[in-house]
């Protein structure tokens, strides 16, 4: 590949991706980033391995049952390349621990789905000028998007959903996902991911949303809200 010389290769070896909570989004992400040469990683989770979470969490089996998602997911990932410079967070991420949990990073990939959770990522990252990737995944259907969180040009997750409140959404626990959507979701953030750190001219204000009973995608283009909060502060 031409296009994808020494130059940008560089960029990849020196980039540090965080990623917070380790499901079935960020699993296949990570495992597609380390063996296109992402080696500086953070990985944030507080949880245990369960029995559901095997069809889509696939860096995990069925002797990590009851383990700690970080302790299993460091032993993964030390398996792929032992050489990965890894810092492991076995904390639940939260309003105060942010500037803890998340720094000296280029990217983080929000693979989490407790809206609290997403509202503080967003934030720190938006205040802090740190790309985020968000991404989501429901029964047969996902989206993902990345928000630059440049100085100059604001649009962030709280541009789109402005609720400030909890919002009552279903989650996976209760209505399920199939595990092939998350994988396709935690695949397509992969190659966003390598996209938005080598192809520089790529625009990035869209929403990108996958239906998985047709297969088929969806482009929604995403503008800044001026009643968006940070423009408020801004």
């Amino acid at each position: 590949m031409p296009e994808f010389g020494e130059k940008k290769q560089k960029i990849i070896f020196n980039s540090h991706i965080t990623f917070i909570g380790m499901g079935g989004i960020n699993s296949p992400a990570i495992i597609y980033l380390i063996r296109m040469g992402i080696k500086n990683m953070t990985i944030i989770d507080y949880d245990k391995v369960q029995l559901s979470n095997l069809n889509r969490q696939i860096i995990y089996s069925y002797k990590d049952i009851g383990k700690n998602k970080i302790i299993s997911a460091k032993k993964y990932i030390k398996k792929m390349n032992p050489h990965v410079n890894l810092i492991c967070f076995d904390k639940k991420l939260n309003k105060k621990n942010c500037s803890q949990l998340i720094s000296n990073t280029n990217l983080v990939i929000d693979g989490t789905d407790n809206w609290q959770t997403m509202l503080n990522i967003n934030d720190y990252c938006v205040n802090n000028n740190i790309p985020l990737l968000s991404a989501s995944v429901l029964g047969y259907d996902g989206n993902f998007s990345i928000f630059e969180n440049s100085k100059n040009n604001h649009l962030c997750l709280r541009c789109i959903f402005p609720n400030e409140k909890k919002v009552n959404i279903p989650r996976c626990e209760t209505v399920g996902v199939l595990g092939t959507t998350a994988g396709i979701i935690g695949l397509l953030s992969a190659h966003k991911i390598i996209n938005f750190l080598t192809l520089k001219k790529i625009k990035n204000n869209k929403i990108t949303y996958f239906f998985g009973k047709n297969i088929t995608f969806k482009e929604i283009k995403i503008h800044s809200n001026p009643k968006c909060k940070f423009l408020k502060l801004s």
